[in-house]
């Protein structure tokens, strides 16, 4: 048996030191808690700019309540903008997760909302699956449920998602992530169809594991069902995928991960064969088909050697797998760079078993090298809290930051990272859940939280926000690279990770001392590349997409010598 690396927190450090971060959510006007059905299943957020004001909003999804859209006022605080957005939900529809996109390119940003039920008979409690939904935003501050225009129809138990070109047409295509082939709703809580009751036993003898989904979106006029791109990595128990380059060949690869992997089927990475709309199954050869009970995702070179690296989580500690790149497999190394902590101190120094959902890369403290945050919670009814933890990068080691300020006992689930007061800093927001039984979480009934990031020291930062033109509007899966005399740093467009959520897709560096960029590229889906040199730090750059038809002499030659 393998021995368990236990975290306590004593130490007069931790008594005394001040938080990295602070719980600003009842300052800010946010009051939220995800309403779960049954359990386990859902809370989800994304970060977007939905009126083109420069300040990033919030989306949450609801579960069984409300969903609720947030507009960032820009003085610190957010209102509650979801019933004049048309985003108000007038019938029970389960909300799971969340990701956004400009769909349709018409410069603003859509919604996609995944579903496991919705209520069909108000008198019998009886619920049944539920088609997702896409709601495209008008452009006025107001959204539209465009659904069955895009032919989003089929009824699914779906978990996450998340936006990419794969066929780098300027479009973005979408994955879909299910769990269940099929779920019938029980609402005894003796039942076996109940998801407050779901366990190894009940799933794998009982429930098919769900079919994915892949949309390649025709022109911004409606999403077309190619599946079959999946080939044999489309099964499992599926909590969420993300589009990212992991290769550095230009096109969007698909990373799938699956709970009770296990028994079932494991994690999967499709590799993009463009300009063929094909993929290729290269999990095994990679070595990154790990059976695990996976959960989230996060996507981040945390070493700059310019190869994505990947975090997922999971019940006790996931594996942190490190892209070597040149074709060479993947390695797990959890116990080498500190992040394998399989248990933790929690509440009333109980202890607790790690279990992981989101998973988010980000330098929290700009000193130029990615940091990890991993939001925790029990599986919602069990009792035990579980903190959420901020693992600071020391290199290419990590440590645990006893004094982050974002270890409550809320049940979390997604979670993201972006900077909602635009001062340079990258901030939280966590979603968590209601309590099934408020009367036997020993947490208490804990709200969704945004954390305020207050780092002290005085380093420089960077923030890009691109403009696609012939890519996605924001350039989703688009790669920025920085140059700062011998520091190369890297960092991809979220279309949609961490768990059933999607990050800021304003890219950020910190810069530590540096206090000049010497370059910047940024390669565009498909492969195209824009420069721009001598930049000063500490500022938001916007970046619009030069329409490019054939790649520069000078394009030609820093790919000749492998310069970029």
């Amino acid at each position: 048996m393998k021995p368990f690396l236990y975290i306590f927190f004593f130490s007069p450090f931790f008594l005394f030191a001040q938080n990295v971060f602070s719980d600003v959510t009842s300052s800010s006007g946010i009051d939220n808690i995800y309403d779960v059905y049954q359990g386990l299943f859902g809370g989800g957020v994304v970060a977007f700019d939905y009126n083109k004001d420069g300040y990033e909003d919030l989306f949450i999804t609801g579960g069984q309540g409300q969903d609720v859209l947030y507009k960032n006022n820009g003085d610190g605080t957010f209102k509650n903008v979801t019933k004049e957005s048309g985003l108000y939900k007038n019938k029970i529809i389960v909300t799971t997760g969340v990701s956004s996109a400009d769909v349709n390119k018409d410069g603003h940003i859509d919604l996609f909302l995944t579903t496991i039920a919705s209520q069909v008979d108000q008198t019998k409690r009886k619920k049944t699956l539920s088609p997702n939904l896409l709601y495209i935003n008008n452009g006025d501050g107001t959204f539209s449920d465009q659904s069955s225009k895009f032919k989003i129809t089929k009824s699914n138990f779906s978990t996450s998602s998340s936006f990419g070109d794969i066929n780098a047409d300027g479009f973005p295509d979408l994955f879909v992530s299910n769990y269940f082939k099929n779920f019938y709703f029980e609402e005894s809580p003796f039942n076996t169809h109940n998801l407050a009751i779901l366990n190894h036993y009940s799933i794998n003898e009982e429930y098919e594991t769900g079919d994915d989904e892949i949309y390649i979106n025709v022109e911004g006029k409606y999403f077309k069902d190619v599946s079959n791109l999946l080939i044999d990595a489309g099964k499992g128990y599926g909590f969420g995928g993300v589009f990212t380059d992991f290769d550095n060949d230009n096109d969007l690869d698909l990373f799938i991960i699956n709970d009770f992997g296990e028994t079932s089927e494991s994690n999967r990475l499709l590799v993009n064969q463009y300009p063929e709309l094909r993929f290729e199954n290269k999990s095994r050869e990679l070595k990154i088909n790990f059976g695990l009970k996976s959960m989230g995702v996060g996507v981040g070179d945390y070493n700059n050697d310019n190869f994505l690296d990947y975090h997922v989580t999971n019940i006790f500690a996931g594996p942190f797998i490190v892209n070597r790149g040149n074709g060479l497999p993947f390695v797990n190394l959890m116990n080498n760079v500190g992040t394998g902590i399989n248990k933790i101190n929690s509440f009333n120094n109980s202890e607790a078993v790690i279990i992981g959902w989101g998973s988010v890369f980000f330098d929290y403290d700009n000193d130029t090298d990615l940091d990890l945050f991993n939001s925790n919670g029990p599986i919602n009814p069990l009792v035990n809290p579980i903190p959420n933890i901020l693992f600071e990068n020391k290199g290419r080691v990590f440590e645990l930051n006893e004094s982050s300020g974002v270890m409550d006992y809320g049940i979390a689930r997604g979670s993201v990272h972006f900077d909602y007061d635009n001062d340079g800093d990258q901030d939280i927001f966590v979603v968590n859940q209601r309590p099934v039984n408020d009367m036997t979480y020993r947490g208490g009934v804990v709200g969704s939280k945004l954390y305020r990031n207050d780092s002290s020291n005085k380093n420089n930062w960077m923030k890009i926000k691109l403009k696609g033109n012939q890519s996605t509007t924001r350039g989703l899966g688009a790669r920025v690279k920085i140059v700062c005399d011998d520091l190369n740093m890297i960092r991809e467009v979220d279309g949609g990770s961490s768990h059933a959520s999607q990050n800021t897709s304003i890219i950020h560096f910190g810069l530590g001392n540096e206090k000049k960029i010497d370059s910047l590229i940024v390669t565009w889906p498909g492969g195209k590349k824009q420069y721009l040199t001598n930049i000063l730090p500490n500022q938001l750059i916007e970046i619009d997409e030069l329409y490019i038809e054939e790649p520069s002499f000078f394009d030609q030659i820093i790919n000749f010598f492998n310069l970029d």
